[in-house]
């Protein structure tokens, strides 16, 4: 069962204004992937969702093809203690919404933005960041908004297509 927030999150980014307002027919848009969190497989986000925003922080800064045919920015980044993290960024994830935990703009990879951390809801692993611009960045706030994004960490996120894939493999020894 897929995660009916990612599902809206597609319509909400995917579906353009105008054909809404317009009373055009909707197209159908296909999901090229989705990434799932590595410990339990939880779904995090949909690869329709990556975008590529470079922070002018990182350490090093590559074009991976993390789904078929789909290249995407990667960047190693590293926080105020010395820990690195790789992360591609998405417009939309699915995170664990914690309430005590506010936003933090001093070291930020992202200058104008704040972040917290971004946990599965189903497992409560780290799986990334949620960055916010500074200004609407609020206590209130749990999630970011549309001007927001979510920088997902490479090595806590499997794709479902990789998963898949080794499943697949699994079943055809089987038969064999």
């Amino acid at each position: 069962m897929r995660i009916i927030s990612l599902a809206i999150l597609l319509v909400l980014h995917l579906v353009p204004a105008s054909l809404a307002e317009e009373g055009h027919e909707e197209e159908e848009t296909l999901i090229e992937d989705y990434f799932v969190c590595r410990t339990c497989g939880n779904d995090v986000s949909v690869a329709n969702l990556l975008f590529d925003k470079y922070s002018p922080l990182a350490l090093s800064a590559t074009n991976h093809t993390l789904t078929e045919g789909r290249s995407v920015l990667i960047q190693e980044v590293q926080n105020s203690r010395g820990f690195r993290y790789t992360i591609f960024l998405v417009k939309q994830a699915s995170c664990q919404k914690i309430t005590a935990q506010r936003w933090i703009a001093k070291s930020s990879w992202f200058p104008g933005y704040a972040w917290k951390f971004c946990m599965c809801p189903k497992c409560r692993m780290v799986v990334g960041f949620m960055f916010e611009p500074i200004e609407t960045a609020t206590i209130e706030r749990n999630f970011p908004s549309d001007a927001g994004f979510y920088a997902l960490i490479h090595n806590s996120i499997i794709t479902e297509g990789y998963v898949n894939s080794l499943l697949m493999k699994e079943k055809v020894l089987r038969e064999n």
